[in-house]
């Protein structure tokens, strides 16, 4: 019994000093005034004018996070990246045309598309978490096909994936 109780101490100190603090999470007030400085600073720019064209998915390596295909038209569907925003087809990926470049984040989790009424919805924030996951800032709606969004809420979720 005695040569158990060092070995039992060593594992109850490794235990007890491996517990770490995980930093407080960056609210969502002060992710949605970053995203208005960096507008602000956009806008101020010297290179604003220039004409920048997208390429869109192409040769490049990037998590894709979610994947909406029409089941009429299997040529026609939505790629959301996990910190490349959405991105839509209708030529089986051709091309590609990007949705969510105006929005407050970049990283998406989960898209759901109802075809019929020309409507989607995006959960922010990738969940796959690794050493370059960003937190989101809830969930957006369109209801024109990814022309125009709106912000819904839930700002503090951090991830969406479901």
């Amino acid at each position: 019994m005695k040569p158990l109780l060092p070995l039992a101490l060593l594992l109850f100190a490794v235990t007890l000093f491996a517990q770490t603090d995980h930093p407080p999470a960056t609210p969502a007030a002060e992710r949605i005034a970053s995203y208005q400085q960096r507008q602000a600073l956009a806008e101020r720019s010297i290179v604003n004018a220039i004409e920048f064209r997208n390429v869109g998915p192409t040769i490049m390596s990037g998590r894709v996070a979610d994947l909406d295909v029409w089941e009429e038209d299997p040529t026609h569907f939505y790629v959301a990246y996990a910190s490349g925003g959405l991105w839509k087809t209708e030529n089986n990926g051709t091309s590609f045309e990007p949705l969510f470049d105006h929005e407050m984040v970049m990283t998406i989790g989960d898209i759901a598309v109802d075809w019929k009424k020309n409507i989607i919805w995006v959960g922010t924030g990738e969940v796959n978490s690794s050493r370059s996951s960003y937190a989101g800032v809830g969930i957006y709606k369109s209801t024109d096909g990814g022309m125009n969004w709106q912000h819904l809420g839930l700002p503090e979720t951090h991830h969406i994936g479901r």
